[in-house]
């Protein structure tokens, strides 16, 4: 179970991570990515960063691959800005959360209102 302050820090380590995605990295696909969740392990030596795209057109495996690559530059730059003993080493996946949220919305607006037999 994640603690208060643990809790703090992973929120922390998520909105700082998006700034810089947003304002330092040097890749433009990047700035398409949206840091959805941040969880430390135990130990904080790593953290496992959850991420979603907003642009379809890109490759998610080969962002995903580029994204670790560069999770060094962003550690980093993570350590400039946090005030903790460690950095954590960054683990970049894809979080499909939001295109499932995507297709249940199409899903009910192709819903014709009043199509269904009220019982």
């Amino acid at each position: 179970m994640v603690g208060r302050k643990g809790e703090h820090l992973n929120e922390q380590i998520r909105h700082k991570l998006g700034m810089i995605l947003q304002r330092e990295a040097h890749d433009p696909r990047f700035q398409a990515v949206t840091v959805t969740r941040v969880t430390l392990s135990r130990d904080r030596a790593h953290a496992d960063v959850r991420f979603s795209c907003y642009r379809k057109d890109l490759d998610l495996e080969a962002l995903t691959e580029s994204l670790n690559r560069a999770a060094g530059f962003f550690g980093h730059a993570l350590a400039r800005s946090l005030e903790t003993r460690r950095t954590p080493r960054l683990i970049f996946h894809y979080d499909p959360g939001f295109d499932h949220a995507d297709e249940i919305e199409r899903a009910l607006k192709s819903i014709e209102p009043g199509s269904a037999d009220p019982a």
